[in-house]
């Protein structure tokens, strides 16, 4: 089964208008659709070619539900959702994604930081050194819309590359990357539909970070430079 035979078959179920589906290459798992004229165009991440018939069956109730405004019923969408969060499906992504993350670069030795020092730093300060070591990379990307990532299935953590600057202080690298090695110690809180990441749990732990409040506030700072255009030299005191 291709994916459009998989999307026309799940839509003559639901309605009586048109749709169109294909893969696209997209750097990360992602589907994107648009409505035009009573009909639906799915474009479907790439990295889903190859899936079983099932699970392209299920990603087309579950995307075709989300396209309506609709809930789609567990019993049609738990195929599709399990299979895109299993170890196997990423390990399979991997090389396709590491190929198409230009954004990202594995050296952790950056200009001013180690990446290496800070996690291995974090690990044994807050984890008792008993994590595995993700491979670690530096993210172009602009800090108000992302400072970090951790992507457990591929074992990446990324730090926004901002933070590679004597101008900010060690401690809110380290902040951000122990608040990202959290997910992975205290995983989500997971609901019919949706999953929450940030409980009052999480965010108790986070808070035992010993300078929480000032790396929140440095943070902070930054996302309103980076907004603005304006530069942190001259507002952020040298380390």
């Amino acid at each position: 089964m291709d994916i459009e035979e998989a999307f026309r078959t799940i839509n003559a179920q639901v309605s009586d208008g048109d749709v169109d589906a294909c893969f696209y290459p997209y750097k990360e798992l992602k589907h994107t659709w648009r409505a035009r004229n009573g009909r639906l165009a799915f474009r479907i991440s790439d990295y889903m070619r190859g899936s079983p018939d099932d699970v392209l069956e299920s990603a087309a109730w579950f995307l075709t539900c989300r396209a309506r405004g609709e809930e789609c019923p567990k019993s049609f969408s738990s195929r599709y959702l399990e299979h895109v969060r299993s170890a196997e499906f990423w390990s399979n992504c991997r090389p396709l994604y590491i190929s198409r993350a230009r954004n990202l670069s594995f050296k952790p030795i950056g200009n001013a930081r180690d990446l290496n020092a800070a996690f291995e730093s974090v690990r044994l300060c807050h984890f008792r050194g008993g994590l595995e070591k993700p491979d670690l990379a530096w993210a172009r990307e602009s800090p108000s819309r992302r400072i970090a990532f951790l992507h457990q299935p591929l074992k990446v953590l990324a730090v926004n590359r901002t933070l590679d600057s004597e101008m900010i202080p060690t401690f809110v690298l380290e902040f951000v990357i122990y608040h990202e090695l959290l997910h992975a110690v205290m995983g989500c809180q997971a609901y019919p539909d949706r999953r929450v990441y940030h409980t009052n749990e999480f965010r108790a732990r986070e808070r035992q970070f010993a300078k929480h409040d000032e790396a929140r506030r440095w943070l902070a700072r930054i996302a309103v430079a980076s907004e603005g255009g304006a530069s942190l030299k001259g507002v952020v005191p040298q380390v």
